[in-house]
């Protein structure tokens, strides 16, 4: 458990204790959380998004604030126990839009790029996330002056599911209606009955269309649109509240919504089917509201489903969630009851199914129906199972997208449903005899307490974006990750890792985060023991990929691909660094945690790194592209005059890129030949040097290789230029002779020249290993063995040139080396920005006076690779 009181600490470490908040002991009574769950509905304290960026907002009696959570949350779940500090970043401009409001709803879209906040009010504000956890923007708000019930994003983007046969990946249609004129468009559904849809028309022009719901209003009649500062003065008592409201999108496309009323009488449960018809040229947009089904919560029609329960005469309903099942939509109800201080529960669900009724035509009275029997279809809710809880409350519930429910009690306690012999995932099993609260659940954690050991309730629940952990936040303001997977020591290693490996081409294709498949991957290899395991189902992932990104992406996409296919997609050679970026995301997630993949976890980021400063030399190029073509094509090195020219806001950022390359290709060639030239006896284990990891296989792998001959290429070019050409420097003109002195002696100390490098890549070249082979010598980095007898003859021809002695006298630096700008990040440095996925760093531009806005060398890395975020595909988080 990690203690969110702090406003002020950036990075929390899950492994301290510190103590408790002093509102701790100010916090609300049991009695009093149980009558604010009947009366009105738990406000959403933790959110999720699927590229597990958590945000939350504390729970009573605390100060209102909202935050964002990013980093490893599942690392704790590792086997080995390791510490793992998490990003919390104060949402400034939420907090200033809400003000001292509470917060009631916070939902992410499809793609978890937006969040959609409200509060008690009826203010609603959509937050675009940007480049890091620190970065938001509004797009969108309303004031709707009515507190909202529900509020449900329409999807926006089709995604990619597995077959019946589990043997192929299918891109599903479209669910639901969608917005025809831009990205944005969600539901909101007011405790008044007031239903709108706000949508975005283009850029930051949104608009909306609304209607009520049937028998709302005052007295059953009328419209709540007078706003509640206007009801409270028409007597609020004789308005319809609704008090439970909940929204999903059905798999054939329909909006279903459930409503409950707790202040009428006689109680019931509504369900509506809403239809949405967006505006057009000749027609305004349009709400339908259709009644379906009604459920009956007296006591009378509970007495069959809710046994004993029903006979109490506090019973009251404290959560109402709609579930998508296999054939049919599922509302789930969480009933409270308390007599003489004591607590108990219920938990009931109930099916929307439809049926036939059969009314004969002599019952009606009219001849013309004599003898004729008429058929009339109909929906009504049929009672499933339920369970039954004694002395605890639910306090918290949700479900995962297959309808499993997870429940948190009053004790603090946490507790799952047994995953269905049909559902696909990793969610526990009925194999095991465990039971909690009933038969068909689990407890996944035990009951919390405060520090006077009074129980702490469970206050929210979301989800991991593949469902394998849980996030719970406490009303003590802690939040935790607890596991819902069922890997034991006595586990199906094979089945696990085939469904492993499905999800993770799942999470590829659907561009989900897929921290948590990995932190389950690392503890299947743990208890297994089996490296070799874990590297063939990341290299069957990432071909599977490979096939994916070069075939038609309406096709269906097998599980596991042909040779044929694989051999297709391997032989193009167009593959571009936002493809690769998943991939290598995938792999470093993978490698990092593990402590026998620290090579194949370096090689990995520097065949990252090698791309993008190429990149950013031809973005600070001035020259035709024809011309930078030509040159680079050329591969070789020219003495004299530069043929580019560069852009003067650029060359302070490429001579820093410069000697990074220069200390890489040092780097590179002493990890080479000391491979090659070490001396081992016969009987020692690492006398086959194809047996073992090594950072040579570098050199080896084509991508690499090309990119370090070009690179040095344009090095020759840069120095060159710098030391011929005549320039002013715009914005820092009293550093040009710095410049020119650092131009003209960058080469000078060299042990070896940039010729003779370049010879000794394209001999190495000429051994080529076969287009199909490179994500497996990269991941495996590993020498294949019929081709160490040729390169032992490359080195002996080379040994003079690229072989000096000078090479070894330096040694590898232990400062953590920038990503962006390629230079080595002092260890007293503040501020840094880290990727919650490679975590590799970055340091922010305002730090540096030589790097501007404009700057060419940074436009072509953001330009050209991911967008907003990191080359693997993570989050930029700050930290200090």
């Amino acid at each position: 458990m990690v203690e969110l009181a702090p406003k002020k600490r950036r990075r929390l470490d899950s492994t301290t204790t510190t103590t408790t908040p002093s509102y701790a002991s100010a916090r609300y009574p049991p009695s009093c959380l149980l009558s604010n769950l009947i009366h009105r509905q738990a406000p959403h304290q933790l959110s999720s998004s699927i590229q597990s960026v958590v945000v939350t907002t504390p729970p009573k009696p605390a100060t209102p604030a909202i935050h964002a959570f990013t980093g490893d949350h599942y690392a704790l779940d590792l086997v080995s126990k390791s510490t793992t500090l998490l990003n919390k970043s104060p949402i400034r401009l939420a907090e200033q839009f809400h003000d001292q409001c509470l917060i009631t709803h916070l939902v992410w879209n499809q793609r978890g790029t937006t969040l959609a906040s409200a509060d008690e009010n009826g203010k609603i504000a959509l937050w675009e996330l940007g480049t890091s956890s620190d970065q938001w923007t509004l797009a969108y708000s309303v004031n709707l002056q009515q507190p909202p019930a529900g509020i449900l994003w329409l999807n926006t983007d089709r995604v990619y599911q597995l077959s019946h046969d589990q043997q192929k990946f299918v891109r599903m249609p479209m669910v639901g209606p969608r917005n025809p004129y831009g990205y944005f468009a969600f539901v909101v559904v007011t405790v008044h009955g007031q239903v709108s849809v706000h949508y975005q028309r283009g850029g930051k022009i949104f608009s909306s269309f609304s209607t009520t719901l049937p028998n709302t209003g005052r007295m059953g009649a009328g419209r709540a649109d007078v706003g509640c500062f206007g009801m409270n003065l028409a007597s609020s008592d004789n308005w319809y509240r609704i008090s439970h409201a909940s929204m999903i999108i059905g798999q054939d496309g329909n909006i279903y919504l459930a409503t409950h009323r707790a202040n009428t009488s006689p109680k019931s449960v509504q369900i509506y089917r809403l239809s949405i018809r967006f505006p057009g040229r000749m027609n305004e947009g349009g709400i339908f509201c259709q009644p379906l089904a009604t459920l009956r919560l007296t006591q009378p029609s509970l007495a069959s489903s809710l046994g004993d329960f029903a006979k109490s005469s506090s019973i009251a309903v404290s959560h109402l969630q709609l579930s998508n099942q296999k054939d049919n939509v599922q509302l789930t109800l969480a009933f409270g009851a308390e007599n003489d201080g004591s607590y108990s529960s219920f938990i009931g669900k109930w099916a929307l199914q439809q049926k036939e009724i059969q009314i004969s035509g002599d019952a009606i009275a009219r001849d013309s129906f004599s003898g004729t029997t008429m058929t009339s279809n109909y929906l009504v809710l049929d009672f499933v199972d339920g369970v039954s809880v004694s002395d605890r409350f639910i306090s918290s519930m949700t479900h995962t997208r297959h309808g499993a429910l997870v429940v948190g009690l009053s004790d603090g306690s946490v507790h799952i449903e047994y995953r269905d012999d049909g559902d696909f995932g990793l969610l526990r099993g009925r194999g095991s005899c465990e039971s909690s609260i009933g038969p068909t659940f689990w407890q996944a954690a035990g009951p919390r307490t405060y520090l006077n050991g009074d129980p702490d309730p469970v206050a929210g629940l979301a989800l991991s974006p593949n469902e394998t952990h849980i996030f719970c936040i406490l009303s003590s303001n802690k939040l935790g990750v607890i596991r819902a997977t069922d890997i034991r020591n006595d586990h199906d290693e094979t089945e696990t890792l085939s469904t492993i490996s499905r999800l993770l081409k799942l999470s590829l294709l659907n561009e989900t985060d897929d921290l948590d498949l990995i932190s389950e991957l690392i503890r299947v290899n743990a208890i297994s023991g089996h490296d070799d395991a874990t590297e063939s189902l990341v290299l069957d992932v990432i071909k599977s990929y490979h096939v994916y990104c070069h075939q038609d992406q309406s096709e269906p996409l097998l599980v596991s691909p042909t040779t044929e296919s694989s051999s297709k997609s391997s032989g193009s050679l167009e593959w571009s660094l936002p493809q690769r970026g998943r991939a290598y995301g995938l792999s470093l997630g993978v490698f990092r945690r593990l402590s026998s993949t620290k090579v194949q976890y370096t090689n990995l980021c520097k065949a990252i790194q090698l791309p993008i400063v190429l990149e950013c030399f031809i973005g600070s190029c001035k020259s035709d592209y024809a011309d930078i073509t030509k040159v680079l094509d050329s591969n070789t090195i020219v003495d004299g005059k530069a043929t580019l020219e560069f852009d003067t806001d650029s060359l302070w950022s490429l001579m820093s890129l410069t000697n990074w390359t220069l200390d890489f290709m040092r780097w590179t060639l002493r990890k080479w030949n000391m491979l090659f030239n070490c001396r081992r006896p016969k009987d020692s284990k690492l006398g086959d040097i194809s047996a073992r990891p090594c950072h040579a296989v570098l050199l080896l792998h084509e991508e690499s290789r090309d990119a370090l001959s070009k690179l040095l290429v344009m090095v020759n070019e840069f120095v060159h230029y710098t030391n011929s050409a005549s320039f002013e420097l715009p914005n820092v003109p009293e550093s040009l002779p710095l410049l020119l002195r650092y131009a003209k002696n960058v080469l000078s100390s060299e042990p070896v020249a940039l010729k003779d490098v370049l010879a000794f890549l394209t001999a190495i070249k000429s051994e080529d290993l076969g287009v199909q082979d490179r994500w497996a010598l990269l991941l495996g980095s590993k020498l294949p063995s019929d081709k160490v007898d040729r390169l032992r003859v490359i080195t002996r021809e080379f040994a003079e040139k690229c072989g000096q002695p000078a090479i070894y006298l330096e040694r590898d630096s232990s400062d953590i080396i920038d990503v962006i700008q390629k230079r080595r990040i002092p260890p007293f440095t503040k501020h840094l920005w880290t990727c919650v996925r490679c975590h590799q760093y970055s340091i922010p531009t305002h730090g540096h006076p030589h790097l501007t806005a404009n700057d060419p060398c940074l436009r072509a890395l953001w330009n050209r690779s991911i967008g907003r975020r990191c080359v693997c595909g993570g989050l930029f988080a700050e930290c200090l």
